[in-house]
């Protein structure tokens, strides 16, 4: 009877073991795979994103937009999105569309407010519906970055845009 107690015991002990031991394996196998997953991710997105910087230096602006818009959609944070969306806000200054440059950059600032780059892009916005002829938005817009810009430099230049509309609605008034 001890015996047969015995090797229950050693067969449930050996059962535990064998139960850890392959929990751990299929969590490393699992952990593998993510890490490889992820790896390839990054290197597919690496090259969409130079592949729209190839058509940007080749001046075809349209292909450059429609890889950026593709890279932006497939890869979520990957680590060249804010190079991929200045890059979309480079070729939209060059086809001249400053709808679609206002409406990126306004998202650069939506994703990324708390950075320079973010109240920098938020700036340009500005700046592009001052272009597109809506100078009340783009007055709310400086507004803010001079009320509530820890950043002096921008807040000095979207001062010197505001100046600069005041001075436009002066004259236009006359």
């Amino acid at each position: 009877m001890r015996e047969f107690l015995f090797r229950i015991v050693q067969i449930l002990f050996l059962c535990f073991f064998l139960t850890i031991v392959s929990s751990t394996i299929n969590a490393d196998t699992t952990k593998n795979r993510n890490d490889v997953f992820k790896s390839e991710e990054l290197k597919q997105g690496e090259l969409l994103f130079q592949k729209a910087s190839e058509f940007y230096e080749d001046r075809n602006y349209t292909k450059t937009i429609e890889e950026i818009k593709l890279f932006l959609i497939l890869y979520l944070r990957h680590p060249r999105e804010w190079e991929a969306r200045k890059l979309l806000s480079k070729s939209y200054r060059k086809l001249g569309d400053t709808l679609a440059l206002s409406q990126n950059e306004l998202r650069m600032y939506k994703d990324y407010p708390n950075t320079e780059e973010g109240l920098d892009a938020y700036l340009e916005a500005a700046r592009a519906l001052i272009r597109l002829g809506k100078e009340a938005k783009a007055t709310t817009i400086l507004k803010d970055i001079t009320q509530n810009t820890y950043s002096s430099k921008i807040a000095q230049e979207a001062e010197l845009e505001l100046s600069q509309l005041e001075i436009l609605g002066e004259s236009k008034n006359k």
